[in-house]
């Protein structure tokens, strides 16, 4: 879960970060189509046997890995937002490598 480890560094060559910000993209195109899919499917709408055993399978399914706060479904909800910072990050660091090498350019007289 978010929290539980200290921060890491990552050293990127500038020329590197459109590609692993197109990695991070990828990662959460992906993810999304599995959390539609979870959202749509993975809660079990109805005890399949109508048996009381069935019953208390699906209450405990639904309730630990859908809405469940540390549940699975919330787990991959995290890991989503974390390559959403992650991939906003590199965007930033893009931006302003492109703005500081423009700058340096002009200053420089080269264009």
């Amino acid at each position: 879960m978010p929290g539980t480890f200290p921060p890491v560094t990552l050293q990127l060559e500038p020329h590197a970060i459109p590609v692993m910000r197109a990695a991070f993209e990828e990662a959460l195109a992906d993810l999304a189509h599995q959390l539609i899919f979870l959202r749509r499917d993975g809660v079990i709408p109805e005890p399949w046997l109508g048996d009381p055993v069935s019953a208390s399978v699906v209450d405990y399914y639904n309730e630990r890995v859908m809405f469940a706060s540390d549940g699975p479904y919330a787990a991959l909800r995290a890991y989503e937002a974390e390559l959403l910072k992650v991939r906003d990050n590199l965007q930033v660091l893009e931006d302003h490598y492109r703005r500081t090498e423009g700058e340096n350019a002009a200053l420089w007289g080269r264009a």
